[in-house]
């Protein structure tokens, strides 16, 4: 039970790590069209309900995406995982959430694919760079005490 927790831990911060950053993706693109005066009708509260919207398709992907790799990925170790069948995984996650919006629409269907390609290499960057043996054994040096305690 204690192994299933920890799978289910995993899956739930990787979805809420895509969901932050699917949500800051989409608002820079949205503060970026406005800029440029490309969207008729934006305002603030438009801005909010979309990087929601986005938040909650992240969560879903990045939940996807630690399923896939917890179950055809289950038997290796972080610095084992392949770059290239990361991305995969990645892809097929952005391509399962495009098939719900509709694969007729190709260009959002690609940005999609590079969206979930983008977060699953990164997400796994990420972890492997938290695995930074020094960190972990404590080697760096302590912070100074503050003034007053």
């Amino acid at each position: 039970m204690k192994g299933f927790l920890r799978r289910l831990r995993g899956i739930i911060g990787t979805g809420l790590t895509w969901a932050v950053g699917w949500a800051g993706l989409w608002g820079a693109f949205l503060l970026v069209m406005a800029g440029l005066n490309r969207l008729e009708g934006w305002d603030f509260w438009y801005t909010v309900n979309v990087e929601l919207r986005m938040a909650g398709v992240g969560f879903i992907a990045g939940s996807a995406f630690g399923v896939i790799l917890s179950v055809l990925e289950r038997h290796k170790k972080l610095e084992d995982l392949s770059f290239r069948r990361i991305a995969l995984w990645g892809s097929i996650g952005g391509l399962a959430i495009a098939a719900g919006f509709g694969l007729q629409h190709l260009p959002q269907t690609i940005v999609l694919t590079l969206v979930g390609i983008g977060s699953a290499t990164g997400s796994v960057a990420l972890a492997k760079r938290s695995r930074d043996p020094d960190l972990i054994e404590g080697e760096e040096e302590p912070l100074p005490a503050l003034e007053g305690e």
